[in-house]
C-alpha cells in the first residue's frame, strides 16, 4: 500500500471506530435514562453530542 492509501485506510478505520462509540454511547444514554440513572438533561446532552458524532461520520 501507498503512504495515501494507508492513511485514507486509517482515516475510514477511526470514523468507523467513532461511530461505532457514538452508537454505544446512545444506546447506554438510553438506557440509563430509562433506568433513571440520568437526568433527562444529562441525557439530551449526550444524545446531541453522539448525534453529531453519527452524523460526521456518516459524511
Amino acid at each position: 500500500m501507498t503512504a495515501p492509501a494507508v492513511t485514507r485506510a486509517l482515516e475510514a478505520n477511526r470514523r468507523f471506530t467513532d461511530l461505532k462509540d457514538a452508537q454505544a454511547r446512545l444506546s447506554q444514554a438510553q438506557r440509563d435514562f430509562d433506568a433513571k440513572v440520568i437526568s433527562e438533561e444529562q441525557y439530551l446532552t449526550v444524545t446531541d453530542v453522539c448525534q453529531k458524532i453519527i452524523r460526521a461520520c456518516r459524511d
